[in-house]
């Protein structure tokens, strides 16, 4: 048995992924036993789900196996999953009824979409989950079909802030209007995108985004939190009107997964864990002992708001948490950069640096800057999703390419 101490990853989606691809690339192999721990065996890209139900893309091509990850070094045990992890104890036990002891956990095991808080919205699309991407795919075929001889209207509703990947119900509902002018029956269809705070990406892409709303003609209906969905109407919680539709997609509510909720950790409001210090993500030391968490099931707080749940910022995460146990700890880099479409080839190009927030809590500010691409949207959205396949791949997987 190694006398090296023990450091325990659970979750290899990006932001695992990124943490392990830290510690190959700053050696940590060489002084640590580093076991990552992943339920499944492939990884997959959330942001190219949306080209399959376009037909850009086949679905097999957005799931990419585990076993081609650039990780030497790294003690990685696939189809694991963890069922109860004791703090206290320094511990966490796999479902098969083993346990494993460690010296450091880093917690990244994404979030869990639990619809239980709007009765209703279990019956729809999530469309940040990849089980629903069929679904998405009939959908818009059966509006388009019906959408021909009657008005029909397909509504995209956020359930929760926050939630991952800020932009994609507005990239989304670009899309979905892009489907329908294409199929020729835009009159026909009333497009709505409905959010529960006044806006719930970045504020300065507000202008930028709801202009395009306007312009595609998708009525954005703010400040409506979802009570429940029944019989194809939408209901709120301040008592208007409910909203009918014929197709709805939405984001359900999420948490982190059980084993979290269950260990004895004060959770948030939010279903998730706060982190104590913003840039080595630790949690409280009296509670959890040499316990870090990054991505979605986390919360990084400033101000009255946190850092967006996005794939950016897990990613800069694990990388300053490999470093900070590695002994090699840096100032934090939040700084990021997302390409979401727009629609007929235009996109919308997010910038924000929250690396301020987390190295001056106190005083530390945002700085987000917001581009609209004309012309190369999907470009750009490809090359995104390929930067991180080269990195935790390399060559091992062929890149996202898109049919013509």
């Amino acid at each position: 048995m190694s006398d090296k101490p023990t450091v325990v990853i659970i979750g290899a989606g990006v932001g695992g992924l990124g943490c392990a691809r830290q510690f190959v690339k700053n050696g940590a192999t060489k002084d640590f036993n580093i076991i990552l721990l992943e339920k499944g065996d492939h990884f997959t890209i959330g942001a190219t789900w949306q080209f399959v139900w376009t037909s850009r893309l086949k679905m097999e091509d957005t799931t990419f196996p585990l076993s081609k990850a650039i990780l030497p070094g790294i003690d990685m045990r696939t189809n694991t999953t963890v069922s109860k992890w004791t703090p206290q104890e320094k511990k966490v036990a796999l479902q098969d009824g083993s346990e494993i002891s460690y010296d450091h956990i880093v917690l990244s095991p994404g979030a869990v979409s639990d619809p239980t808080n709007v009765p209703g919205i279990e019956n729809f699309v999530n469309i940040a989950s990849m089980d629903h991407v069929a679904k998405q795919k009939q959908d818009l075929e059966e509006l388009v079909a019906k959408a021909k001889t009657e008005k029909v209207t397909f509504c995209l509703a956020i359930s929760v802030a926050p939630y991952k990947c800020p932009p994609s119900p507005y990239e989304l509902s670009f899309l979905v209007d892009e489907y329908v002018r294409k199929a020729g029956v835009r009159d026909n269809v009333r497009m709505v995108l409905t959010c529960p705070v006044d806006y719930s990406m970045p504020l300065p892409s507000k202008e930028l985004v709801l202009g395009l709303l306007k312009e595609q003609n998708i009525e954005f209906i703010n400040n409506k939190e979802l009570e429940k969905v029944e019989s194809n109407l939408l209901h709120f919680k301040d008592g208007t009107d409910p909203l009918p539709f014929d197709v709805l997609w939405s984001i359900w509510p999420i948490r982190a997964p059980d084993f979290i909720q269950e260990s004895g950790l004060p959770i948030n409001p939010k279903g998730t864990i706060t982190v104590d210090d913003k840039v080595t993500n630790t949690i409280a030391a009296n509670a959890a002992p040499g316990a870090h968490i990054i991505g979605d099931a986390c919360r990084v707080p400033f101000q009255q708001a946190g850092i967006p749940k996005a794939a950016e910022f897990a990613w800069k995460m694990g990388i300053s948490v490999a470093d900070a146990i590695a002994g090699n700890l840096h100032p934090a880099d939040r700084a990021g950069q997302c390409a979401a479409e727009a629609g007929f080839g235009k996109g919308i190009l997010v910038s924000p640096d929250f690396s301020d927030v987390c190295n001056d809590p106190e005083n530390g500010k945002p700085n987000i800057g917001v581009e609209l691409i004309e012309g190369d949207g999907t470009v750009r959205k490809v090359a995104w999703c390929n930067r991180y396949l080269q990195e935790i791949c390399g060559d091992n997987v062929k890149p996202v390419v898109l049919n013509d």
